[in-house]
């Protein structure tokens, strides 16, 4: 099902004259409501399929009307291809590679070595810290990722309130874990509230409990007289693929359930369909909190409305896992790959009077910028020390300016003895696994990274593999590794070679 409205390619002047940065008086912070889905696919919902003229089975209307009512990017990125080193950097503002963050922390119940003690350092200052010492209400409901001890606990980097769980996922219908003991993995421990367990409602679904508590952070927020920022960080559509009994029988009607479990009423369906029916709930979701915007007291007179005072951004941490029935069409390849289906996301930004509606902007736009974006916004003040490998773009946004055009983009992703490694600048694209050949792409005309330009282009790839050999100098090793396996291939094979990386072969 793919919505029927169209977008411009360029920027619209007369929405653009409207809603200029000239009418946002210094006094008026915004609300900031950033909404981060997990292994979401690149034309897994609506208004990104339809950009490409992708088909798609996935039924996003509200997810879709959100984005119509402000400005798509065609070329948003994060700062790596899977979940916690993207998350860390996304609210560090840093790439994870600079600070040993570029592995996933390990399952809390592993108890590898004293990693379970470790997370995203504490001498890198949060976004969620610096508007939060600005004035702003803050909160953090869902999927954490970035540590488990005390030191690195939300309530203690930045966040008001936290509602969700601390690993890198969970089972979908908490109550039937919250019985099981012992917890072996991350998926099974208790939904917590500011640092205390709690007990599932039986039969609860868990993006329907994290865009309910969404949705009363936002009526709480709104009674006070300072801004709030909301970071609504969704497990939804990251395995296990578990959709509602409700949503799965509503868009698959003909469709026999399977498989009963611990006599719990819902059916473990396979693959697509579940896929769809979980972002489907994540779209119930934010048709509730964006009713809660329009309306907080909820009377229906909208008289109170704070929708034109809060900018929602919406985006993925990485790609999505094709093995796991994500769709990254027309990029090629997914989740863990810094080819475009696994950097690459879908994203969106709505903030009525000052972000121009229904248009798309072209250039590259990073995760790294919502940081320095945010605190330019929220009128906070970020620490003298504090290094952002990110820029504030709102005023390349409203002027529909490339932010970087002749600045240099880095993703690296290690492997087991190797690494993989893609470069952008400008148009063009330089990429390499392992140790083959240098490949060259023009990410702009070429989406899906179909033709290699190398051939006549290997002074501009010497030169770029130059930029990415300084660029690797200022990495740290890592600072845990999500297996003991892990731990072991990076010693036995002396990584992480940049050396033998940044050659020309």
């Amino acid at each position: 099902m793919i919505s029927k409205f169209k977008f411009p390619t360029v920027l619209c002047l007369v929405c653009l004259t409207l809603s200029g940065a000239g009418f946002l008086r210094a006094n008026e912070r915004p609300n900031i409501l950033l909404i981060l889905l997990d292994d979401l696919g690149y034309a897994d919902v609506g208004f990104n399929a339809e950009l490409y003229g992708v088909e798609t089975d996935v039924v996003t209307p509200h997810i879709d009307a959100m984005a119509k009512e402000g400005t798509i990017f065609r070329e948003a990125y994060v700062s790596h291809p899977f979940c916690g080193p993207s998350r860390m950097a996304l609210m560090s503002g840093r790439m994870p590679h600079c600070f040993g963050g570029q592995k996933n922390l390990p399952n809390k119940s592993l108890h590898l070595e004293d990693y379970n003690e470790k997370g995203i350092p504490l001498g890198e200052t949060l976004i969620s810290t610096v508007l939060q010492e600005s004035g702003y209400r803050t909160g953090c409901i869902g999927k954490w990722h970035l540590g488990y001890a005390d030191e690195f606990h939300p309530n203690n980097r930045g966040f008001d309130e936290f509602f969700g769980f601390l690993g890198g996922g969970h089972q979908y219908f908490p109550s039937v874990t919250d019985k099981v003991e012992p917890k072996v993995n991350d998926y099974q421990y208790f939904l917590e509230r500011n640092g205390e367990d709690i007990q599932s409602p039986e039969g609860a679904y868990l993006t329907d409990m994290l865009s309910e508590d969404a949705v009363r952070f936002v009526r709480k927020s709104a009674e006070g007289e300072n801004p709030f920022f909301l970071f609504l960080s969704y497990n939804a559509p990251h395995s296990p693929l578990q959709g509602k009994t409700e949503d799965l029988k509503f868009l698959y009607p003909d469709h026999q359930p399977e498989n009963p479990k611990n006599g719990v009423d819902y059916r473990d369906y396979e693959g697509r369909q579940n896929y769809v029916a979980m972002m489907y709930a994540v779209d119930r979701g934010i048709a509730q909190i964006a009713a809660a915007l329009e309306d907080p007291n909820g009377d229906g007179d909208k008289i109170d409305s704070i929708e034109k005072d809060t900018l929602v951004v919406f985006l993925s941490d990485n790609g999505g896992k094709i093995l796991q029935a994500g769709n990254n069409a027309p990029l090629q390849d997914d989740k863990g790959s810094t080819m475009e289906g696994g950097i690459r996301v879908p994203m969106f930004m709505r903030w009525p009077g000052q972000i121009a509606e229904k248009t798309v902007f072209d250039h590259p736009v990073l995760a790294l910028d919502l940081y320095p974006t945010f605190a330019g916004l929220g009128n906070a003040e970020v620490p003298e020390d504090k290094i952002l490998d990110g820029k504030d773009v709102f005023a390349d946004i409203i002027a529909g300016a490339n932010p970087r055009p002749e600045e240099p983009v880095f993703w690296l992703r290690h492997h087991a003895g190797h690494n993989e490694v893609a470069i952008r600048k400008g148009n063009f694209k330089a990429y390499r696994k392992g140790f083959g050949f240098w490949k060259v792409y023009n990410v702009v005309n070429d989406v899906g990274e179909a033709k290699d330009l190398a051939k006549g282009n290997e002074d501009w790839v010497k030169d770029i593999v130059n930029e990415g050999r300084k660029w690797g100098e200022t990495h740290q090793a890592p600072q845990w590794h999500d297996t003991a396996a892990g731990k072991k291939s990076w010693e036995e094979n002396e990584m992480p070679k940049y050396n033998r990386t940044f050659q020309m072969r």
